[in-house]
């Protein structure tokens, strides 16, 4: 299952100004999984492609689709730090262009994608706030009554400060991915990635499971449960032999609100907790707040 809005982003807007003390602006932030993160919110790794347009003769055709959309939600832990730290605002605007090939090659579809996001914070900016550059290609080929196959490939180039004016380093991801065929209020992908990067501390081994399923869905209000997970085997430099698993429980109420096709409001509660070997490494956060999205 999809949202409206595909996730990739810009910075489009300000914070709200939030005191912090002394030991909060003392604290390292850790950027390891804030892309990851981003891209759990939005579910982006689901599997499946795109929605495609259709012809006069009904059958799919490439096309392009624009997508924009804005996060904005407390955050009780923003450094990720293993004792908690001050609680801050953190917005993230994303926009992102796509276009989509269905049947380029029989019975495989190509999905390519460009653009930029950012996280956005109240407290301690320069410290925290985060910009990606972001591309991606992926074939996708649907198996008759099992499910979509796809292998893709995502670059990721990752800028910090408080005017994204410091580049930090690159990603890039080599991924296959399955979405099994179960129903439309119910989805699960499975996944499994390697990671190169030109600092070595961040190469690893990735496999993640998702799940999603409509919870209510009535005329006024949709309810959604998404949970995923996502175990990392670190294999280079400073993170050498460290094993994470990073959990989101995401839980989201919709109401209708009839807006225009494309468009999607809805309120958010995310629990995110980090499992490690290494105690630094361990988090827990919870970030609350609406979400926004719109896919022309």
């Amino acid at each position: 299952m999809r949202r409206a809005v595909h996730k990739l982003a810009v910075p489009m807007m300000a914070g709200a100004i939030l005191l912090a003390p002394a030991s909060a602006i003392a604290q390292n932030a850790d950027h390891s999984d804030r892309g990851d993160v981003s891209d759990f919110r939005e579910h982006e790794e689901d599997g499946e492609p795109q929605p495609y347009e259709f012809g006069l003769d009904g059958k799919p055709k490439p096309s392009w689709s624009l997508a924009v959309g804005e996060f904005a939600l407390y955050d009780t832990n923003p450094f990720w730090d293993a004792d908690g730290s001050e609680d801050a605002l953190l917005f993230s605007p994303s926009v992102g262009l796509t276009y989509s090939h269905p049947n380029l090659v029989s019975g495989w579809d190509l999905e390519l994608g460009a653009g930029v996001d950012a996280d956005l914070f109240s407290n301690n900016p320069d410290e925290l706030n985060e910009g990606r550059l972001n591309f991606s290609a992926t074939v996708f080929h649907a198996i008759p009554d099992v499910g979509t196959l796809s292998f893709g490939f995502r670059a990721r180039w990752v800028y910090l400060g408080d005017s994204f004016g410091d580049f930090d380093h690159s990603l890039q991801r080599y991924l296959i991915v399955f979405a099994p065929d179960i129903s439309d209020k119910v989805g699960i992908s499975l996944s499994g990635e390697y990671r190169d990067s030109g600092v070595a501390a961040n190469r690893r081994f990735i496999g993640t499971v998702n799940f999603d399923a409509s919870i209510v869905d009535t005329p006024d209000v949709a309810v959604g449960f998404f949970q995923e997970f996502s175990y990392s085997a670190y294999t280079a430099g400073l993170n050498d032999g460290r094993d994470d698993l990073l959990s989101m429980s995401e839980v989201t109420l919709t109401p209708n609100l009839g807006l225009p096709d494309g468009a999607n409001l809805a309120l958010a509660a995310i629990l995110f907790h980090r499992f490690s070997n290494r105690e630094a490494a361990r988090f827990t956060a919870i970030q609350v707040g609406p979400t926004f999205g719109y896919r022309f």
